[in-house]
């Protein structure tokens, strides 16, 4: 990110719900389609990450949707689910359901300003900044990151795409 283009985090907006889809399919591919885009997971992206379902999340009340705008351009963004325990980690109630940071802005500080707004959020409406999350084990850039970021390994939890599972460290942290 040039340094003269300054960072805005901000709820999303419905405008958004088109980038926001284009950016999670870009993010998600490049990190889980490591041996290239086959019919399951084009599938996946195609029918998860959709503007529609940006635009429900956004009309949730159970859900905060925040983005990351570098000169009128999404970097990044967060959502957070709330009311939404997990006994791994029973501290919290609300869940970092995504954050993902496009690949040009990784390292530059989005995650982080994306991350220290999510717990403002969540310490806003639940009077505490305890979250809990779920990262595929064999993503260690994202797994150094939130360690970085004081979360803890809590245990193990399992993502189902089609036939197969995939091996999740659930991470907590106040």
């Amino acid at each position: 990110m040039p340094r003269s283009t300054p960072l805005q985090i901000r709820p999303a907006i419905a405008a958004d719900a088109p980038a926001l889809a284009a950016l999670s399919i870009q993010v998600w591919l490049s990190t889980y389609a490591t041996e290239g885009v086959n019919e399951l997971l084009a599938r996946y992206v195609l029918d998860e990450f959709t503007p529609a379902a940006f635009v429900s999340w956004m009309s949730d009340p159970d859900t905060a949707l925040l983005v990351a705008e570098a000169g009128g351009h999404l970097a990044g963004y967060a959502r957070l689910r709330f009311g939404a325990p997990q006994e791994l980690f029973p501290a919290a109630s609300t869940e970092l359901c995504t954050l993902y940071v496009q690949e040009p802005f990784t390292r530059s500080g989005v995650g982080s300003a994306l991350l220290r707004e999510a717990r403002s959020t969540v310490r806003g409406r639940t009077g505490n900044g305890a979250l809990w999350l779920t990262v595929n084990v064999r993503n260690r850039r994202a797994s150094a990151f939130y360690e970085k970021h004081g979360f803890a390994h809590r245990g193990t939890a399992w993502f189902a795409l089609g036939d197969g599972r995939h091996e999740n460290h659930v991470l907590g942290a106040c």
